[in-house]
């Protein structure tokens, strides 16, 4: 190959280069799933609001960003008020209500957990000189994909008599139990195999 061969080569390939770059390419960036955590059903009538809180706060902590996006708290607690004052017989934790609050919202995946069941009882005994706190807890929590339209129950429970300690705290025992929830849920930090957003680009080429 002659000098000007190369030459005209190397500014071919140059010019090759430069359109190759100018050529937008589809990107496949993440679609996040949105998510609408609905605040926790207090069935038990449980009275202290701050370690009911304790539960919200560790439901919504694998919903993140940019797998998952949060719709905000305000908006999904308005619109379950909305659709309970319509339908005064419906209850948060049915499917077809989670599935038109999806829809309503226009939420991938609905989320609500339901404390049913609180009791405990601190017992002293004499003969050890020790202190038990007796436990009867349970939690459910209740989750609806409108992407796959599948309804998930998951119930944990904490039937215990333990000594008395940090970890028989109320606050704590719900943490754990939301924590046992969220391990059961098949919905994770990073969604399964199955259970991501599609694509619009590639749904589009099906």
């Amino acid at each position: 190959m002659s000098i000007r061969q190369t030459e005209i080569f190397f500014v071919k390939l140059l010019l090759l280069l430069l359109v190759l770059c100018a050529v937008p390419f589809p990107t496949f960036a993440i679609k996040p799933i949105n998510v609408a955590v609905l605040p926790p059903i207090n069935t038990a009538n449980f009275r202290y609001l701050d370690d009911i809180h304790v539960i919200q706060s560790t439901i919504i902590k694998p919903f993140k960003y940019p797998y998952y996006s949060l719709l905000p708290a305000d908006t999904v607690q308005k619109a379950a008020k909305t659709y309970l004052a319509e339908h005064k017989t419906s209850r948060l934790t049915d499917e077809k209500v989670l599935a038109k609050l999806a829809a309503n919202l226009s939420a991938d995946l609905v989320v609500v957990v339901e404390l049913s069941q609180v009791r405990q009882d601190r017992m002293h005994t004499f003969w050890f000189d020790e202190t038990y706190i007796e436990s009867d807890i349970v939690l459910k929590c209740y989750a609806y994909s409108s992407l796959l339209d599948r309804f998930d129950m998951i119930k944990v429970v904490k039937y215990d008599r333990e000594s008395e300690s940090i970890d028989t705290n109320i606050d704590i025992i719900f943490k754990d139990l939301t924590e046992q929830m969220l391990v059961k849920l098949p919905y994770k930090r990073i969604p399964l195999a199955g259970f991501e957003k599609p694509d619009p680009f590639t749904a589009n080429l099906q």
